[in-house]
């Protein structure tokens, strides 16, 4: 049996199922105390490692400061599809301190009217964030949606709509646009 250590307002004990040889991987097994989840320390959170400046989607950043970081949607409802993140962990938009929040929403603001700046021509924008299972969130990490909307296509996008991943040069690209007309 492993040790025991704490994890924000809970406590992880690590076990593994059998003995000598036979010893499988490791099981975590999270004890909660008061309200809220305690999300297990062996989980990796992909938009935590993003934030954290590791992995391919670097170069898709389009704006980086000591709160939030913003970066291309891989699979994007429309170009300069633009994903807005708190750089510490939290799970939704209740979870998050209030003033991360505001910081969240004006740099949505900014990216919003840098992509109006570019050749997108974008003519419209949704700012959505989808807070928990039952609202559309798979990924269990705070993140505000930036879209660019143009004449002619649905105002509103079906939940769980299945996008294609755009190659990474093109979503590249397409950042480099953006973090140009953020420029000052």
């Amino acid at each position: 049996m492993g040790g025991e250590e704490g994890n924000g307002g809970g406590m992880t004990k690590r076990m593994w199922w059998g003995s000598g040889a036979a010893r499988v991987a490791p099981v975590v097994v999270v004890l909660l105390m008061g309200a809220g989840a305690v999300r297990a320390a062996e989980q990796t959170c992909v938009f935590c490692e993003i934030a954290a400046g590791k992995g391919a989607a670097e170069a898709s950043v389009v704006y980086r400061d000591e709160r939030v970081v913003a970066f291309m949607d891989r699979a994007p409802r429309n170009p300069g599809h633009v994903l807005v993140v708190p750089r510490e962990h939290a799970d939704d938009a209740l979870t998050v301190p209030p003033a991360t929040l505001g910081h969240l929403v004006q740099v949505a603001q900014r990216i919003a009217r840098a992509i109006g700046r570019t050749d997108l021509k974008a003519e419209g924008f949704n700012l959505i964030s989808n807070n928990g299972k039952a609202a559309g969130q798979t990924v269990f990490h705070l993140h505000l949606h930036v879209v660019p909307r143009f004449a002619g296509e649905s105002a509103t996008a079906a939940a769980g709509e299945p996008r294609p991943v755009r190659p990474a040069e093109e979503l590249a690209a397409i950042a480099a646009k953006i973090r140009a007309a953020l420029a000052p």
